[in-house]
């Protein structure tokens, strides 16, 4: 076989290869891998008398769906801060229900770095997804429990690397939940404590890049 047809042959095959990779990888990024969050965190609110009142919401993320998992604040990249506003406040007996609205940022930290000592360290890092957040809380007077939900839009996101993997949260414009309990503290700060998870109500939640 002469050596130019050998060349030939050789280069065909070297490109069907590299157009094999590059079509793999493309269908690799587009395919759909749902995420949900578990969350664990502390809330700082506003002192009574302050107009308009606001509250805090910060922790860190304890499961990335069945991907990854962090024991405690001090070993998870992943963080989150939600600064709200009140819009409203019912009292209903014993019940008191709170209707908030703000922004949502999940931030990956790889120095895993966080501090509830230091509210600021969970937002410290690169923001991987921000959101509106529309939130209403219910809290028991008597007992100091509470439970949240929150409706959450998603307005950017980025990707970021977590072990070998480039993972993508979400698609702007899609939604998801927060649903949240909590205790109230006895002692300030913080406010309270709370603990909860994510689900995905429109759009993907999850990708990976």
């Amino acid at each position: 076989m002469p050596r130019l047809l050998i060349r030939f042959l050789i280069a065909v095959s070297l490109a069907l290869v590299a157009a094999t990779a590059t079509i793999t990888a493309a269908a690799h990024q587009h395919r759909p891998a749902k995420v949900d969050l578990e969350l664990i965190g502390q809330v700082i609110n506003s002192a009574p008398g302050v107009t308009p009142a606001t509250s805090i919401q910060y922790g860190y993320v304890s499961q990335l769906d069945d991907v990854a998992g962090w024991p405690n604040e001090s070993a998870a990249p992943l963080t989150f801060f939600t600064d709200t506003t009140t819009n409203r406040v019912v009292n209903n007996g014993p019940l008191r229900i709170v209707s908030r609205t703000g922004r949502l940022t999940i931030y990956s930290d790889p120095s895993a770095n966080g501090n509830f000592a230091d509210p600021s360290s969970f937002r410290d890092g690169t923001p991987v997804l921000s959101a509106t957040v529309r939130q209403q809380v219910i809290l028991n007077t008597l007992t100091g429990a509470f439970t949240a939900h929150n409706v959450n839009t998603i307005l950017s996101r980025a990707p970021f690397a977590l072990g070998d993997d480039q993972v993508l949260l979400g698609r702007v414009g899609g939604q998801f939940q927060t649903v949240i309990s909590g205790q109230a503290a006895t002692a300030t700060p913080p406010s309270a404590y709370m603990a909860g998870y994510t689900f995905t109500t429109r759009g993907r939640v999850a990708s990976r890049p």
